[in-house]
């Protein structure tokens, strides 16, 4: 048999969200942009010093791969086309 299904009431506790007042609003005028522009470099700036970055020899092993792997997908599309474009020219003409 279906078993009855209690209803509870829940009640929420509704929480007042702060509102920020005119004096606590971040200002804007002319000079502000400058401040914030400031901020960021400072920032980035602090980011950067975090970075580990790669030795000489890992840039140019890194760079070394990438170059030939171009060249490998540049030869291999080069090839399809080839193919393809006498394909099409064999079923046109």
């Amino acid at each position: 048999m279906a078993q009855k299904r209690s209803k509870k009431v829940v009640k929420s506790k509704r929480t007042a969200i702060p509102v920020k007042s005119a004096k606590e609003a971040p200002k804007k005028g002319p000079g502000k942009w400058w401040e914030t522009a400031a901020q960021f470099l400072r920032e980035v700036k602090t980011e950067l010093k975090k970075v580990t970055w790669p030795s000489r020899k890992q840039t140019v092993s890194s760079t070394g791969v990438v170059v030939v792997l171009v060249l490998v997908v540049a030869s291999f599309l080069a090839l399809v086309d080839a193919i393809l474009s006498r394909l099409v020219r064999y079923v046109i003409g």
